[in-house]
């Protein structure tokens, strides 16, 4: 996960220079104030890419770093504690490269993921004070994240380094495929405000789950390894509907 580690902090360097090099100008000003409260319902789409710790790989390079799809919606309490729900399609994938093992084995795996989380920023989503708080946003908040849910997924164990099309081989699967488990995912992020419709959110997420068959790979043939898990680097796209909340009054006072 080194190199996206590294993607994940230029994108945080990239963010803070933009925001300091508009320093006080028009922009910068019509951005930052508001009067939307925060909280309220969020919508969530989700795109990145997946990296699999797991019995036949454990490291970077030999790992396939694979797409993440989702979607989800996400309620603020209040500028520090959000609660959100998230779908994903997670696609894992790995060779085997370890010498003192000859098996040469690739896999594949397929997972939709469940999962509802709570959020707790480490900044509130507020900057100043008193009259001057209610109308001023930050532009960049960073925040934690925990939660549980499910997975389902299936996975493909074939022998050599090629693509699962390729192969002329599979394995037979370890256990009954699809199957279900347990995740338990928690990392953190950085919420960019755009607007008060919109926010970007890079995020790094660990997936602990309760599974030893993402790679079909079970302790049948890896005797006393442990469960395996997989990590997400993504951005979540934030949109928050705009609620008109005048069109009553205009009703009552047309009688329309």
């Amino acid at each position: 996960m080194n190199r996206i580690s590294i993607v994940f902090l230029l994108l945080l360097c990239l963010g803070l220079a933009w925001s300091d090099a508009m320093g006080q100008s028009a922009l910068r000003k019509r951005m930052l104030e508001s009067k939307v409260p925060e909280r309220g319902v969020v919508v969530l789409g989700t795109a990145g890419v997946a990296a699999v710790r797991s019995d036949i790989c454990g490291t970077p390079d030999c790992n396939e770093f694979r797409p993440v799809f989702g979607i989800g919606a996400m309620y603020k309490f209040d500028p520090i504690w959000s609660a959100s729900i998230n779908l994903d399609y997670v696609k894992l994938g790995a060779t085997e490269k370890d010498p003192t093992r000859p098996r040469n084995l690739s896999f594949r795996t397929d997972v939709i993921e469940l999962t509802g989380s709570v959020m707790y920023n480490l900044l509130d989503g507020y900057s100043g004070s008193g009259g001057y708080r209610s109308s001023r946003k930050r532009f960049v908040v960073p925040y934690v994240k925990m939660g549980a849910g499910i997975i389902y997924y299936t996975a493909t164990s074939y022998p050599g380094t090629g693509s699962l099309d390729e192969s002329q081989t599979t394995y037979d699967p370890e256990r009954k495929y699809p199957a279900i488990g347990i995740v338990v995912p928690f990392g953190g992020g950085l919420r960019f405000r755009f607007s008060d419709q919109i926010s970007i959110a890079p995020e790094l997420i660990y997936n602990l789950t309760s599974s030893d068959y993402l790679d079909n790979v079970g302790p049948r043939l890896a005797p006393g390894n442990s469960k395996d898990h997989f990590g997400l680097a993504v951005i979540r796209f934030m949109y928050t509907p705009e609620i008109k909340t005048n069109i009553f009054t205009r009703k009552a006072q047309t009688g329309k």
